[in-house]
């Protein structure tokens, strides 16, 4: 019997390192379990900077949630990077990314960055939670890539603010006790903005895990 007790423990301690070493802030609350610049290279055929400003919002819940979860979910951050004239917002761990995540922004907090004009591009990368014991199923099962699924200009001498929200949505559900908010995300140039994206939604173009063979996946050589 105690050797029963001891094999299970064992198993449940696997199993919880595995799923939540998958997650870029596992310990920091961009997401919660229930119970438990580098600067873009100068343009040299546009000529001007303009202003980008990341405004994280405040979490917000369309549906109740436990105390607990909305106290984790709280003093969450999200993890984002910028290269070129690409952005990449991601929820899983960035070991697992080929691209330089060098960007925490708080819940509730802002950040700006001079930016060469021109087009950019926002990738997002999400994850479906699952149990297991190996991080590599659970990636394959939910991971997935939202390619350029934002894409907006910096103006010279002009500020384009990038508007994010993350919310538990009343529609969405979980397949486990994780509650991970959608990025809710719209661009503003100070007159209009844009319809609101969830950046590391699933959708019908997500490219899932195992079939992305672009370069933002790392591939240990």
């Amino acid at each position: 019997m105690l050797t029963s007790l001891r094999t299970t423990s064992l198993r449940t301690a696997s199993l919880r390192i595995a799923t939540l070493s998958l997650l870029a802030f596992c310990s920091i609350g961009a997401f919660a379990q229930d119970a438990a610049p580098q600067p873009a290279a100068a343009s040299t055929a546009e000529a001007g900077n303009g202003t980008l400003i990341i405004d994280v919002k405040p979490f917000n819940s369309e549906k109740d949630l436990p105390k607990k979860v909305v106290k984790q979910l709280k003093s969450g951050m999200i993890e984002w990077g910028i290269r070129d004239r690409q952005l990449v917002f991601t929820l899983v761990n960035k070991r697992f990314l080929d691209f330089p995540v060098n960007h925490t922004t708080r819940y509730g907090s802002t950040e700006q960055l001079s930016l060469p004009a021109g087009e950019y591009k926002i990738t997002g990368v999400g994850i479906e939670m699952s149990t297991g014991f190996s991080v590599d199923k659970i990636l394959e099962r939910g991971a997935f890539f939202n390619d350029d699924i934002v894409i907006f200009k910096i103006e010279p001498g002009k500020t384009t603010t990038l508007n994010i929200n993350p919310m538990i949505k009343i529609d969405r559900t979980f397949a486990v006790n994780f509650w991970i908010p959608s990025l809710m995300t719209s661009v503003s140039d100070g007159a209009t903005a844009t319809p609101e994206v969830a950046l590391n939604d699933r959708n019908d173009t997500s490219i899932p895990w195992p079939q992305y063979t672009g370069p933002l996946k790392f591939i240990a050589k």
